[in-house]
């Protein structure tokens, strides 16, 4: 019968060989330290930054090394060295965030090291104004730069005092993700909720706050340019019902157009009868407008009132 005496020792003696040959395999990388942006006062970036990562143990199977920022390849950064440098010539706001070199083997893991370059938060996105009906749903939003990431908060601004937010009614809903927040209001009430509000981001380098504004709009703004509409037809037919109405009654005979006066110079004429007619000579003479001869003889015309329209004639006066 075998003895299991001592195996426990071995065992642990063998896993701490590992632990240890495994330790002294590992690359050693050196790196530069974390890197604070501060901006040149007569410039819009500051100073030059160089981030260099140093591969200090010799192994076999190198294949080379690249730059990540923000768990992103940063394209054109891969190296066939030990030695990796990335630089930053003109570093603004926007270059601040967690840069990694990654070495890659070809029997072993990839080996990294962190370099942090930090900036103070900067919004660089947001949305101005937003206009919604009442009933809605409105979304307010805010982007900044800057590392590390910020704190994000809201505030309604109240006789441009800012105010805590009152969300009793369970209306308002804030969603932040790194450098991005949103503020989505829902069933949005036109006597509550129309204002300014500020979107503020803060990290241990500094502060900063943008000011963006809600309109809410009635129910009947929609039909708004409708009404408008009606209103001009409403008042255009009025204006012709009220002339319509003051017009001269002679200025219309029988629904024809207004009669065109043609004076002439003609003089009165006599047109005797036959001598052998018993009956006396007659002499048309001129009557006014209602008594005019019936034999088709004008006489004393003064003036002719031509009726258009049709259906009208000669009238002497």
């Amino acid at each position: 019968m075998v003895s299991c005496q001592g195996k426990p020792v071995a065992i642990i003696f063998g896993v701490l060989m590992l632990h240890l040959v495994s330790a002294q395999n590992e690359p050693t990388i050196e790196s530069s330290e974390h890197v604070i942006l501060i901006k040149d006062a007569a410039h819009s970036h500051s100073a030059p930054i160089t981030m260099q990562c140093n591969l200090t143990s010799t192994h076999d199977g190198l294949r080379g090394v690249y730059w990540m920022k923000n768990n992103e390849v940063l394209e054109g950064t891969h190296q066939d060295t030990k030695n990796a440098e990335l630089k930053l010539l003109k570093p603004k706001t926007d270059d601040a965030g967690e840069y990694m070199c990654v070495f890659t083997f070809d029997k072993m893991p990839d080996a990294n090291a962190t370099i942090e370059i930090k900036a103070a938060p900067d919004i660089t996105g947001h949305k101005r104004s937003e206009n919604k009906n009442e009933g809605q749903r409105a979304v307010l939003y805010c982007k900044a730069v800057g590392f590390p990431y910020p704190i994000w908060t809201w505030k309604k601004l109240d006789n441009d005092i800012p105010m805590e937010i009152d969300n009793s009614s369970g209306r308002f809903f804030i969603s932040n993700k790194d450098n991005y927040t949103e503020l989505a209001i829902t069933n949005l009430d036109i006597g509550m909720d129309p204002g300014e509000y500020q979107c503020n981001a803060t990290n241990a380098l500094g502060t900063t706050t943008m000011t963006l504004v809600l309109r809410v709009r009635s129910y009947l703004a929609p039909l708004w340019p409708l009404l408008g509409v009606l209103a001009e037809i409403i008042v255009l037919v009025l204006i012709i019902v009220i002339y319509e109405k003051r017009k001269k009654p002679e200025d219309v005979q029988d629904g024809k157009t207004p009669p065109i006066i043609i004076r002439t110079r003609t003089c009165a004429r006599e047109t005797p009868t036959e001598e052998t007619t018993p009956t006396p000579r007659r002499r048309h003479q001129c009557h006014d407008l209602l008594n005019v001869t019936h034999d088709g003889v004008l006489c004393c015309c003064k003036a002719y009132l031509w009726l258009g329209g049709g259906g009208g004639g000669a009238i002497t006066r």
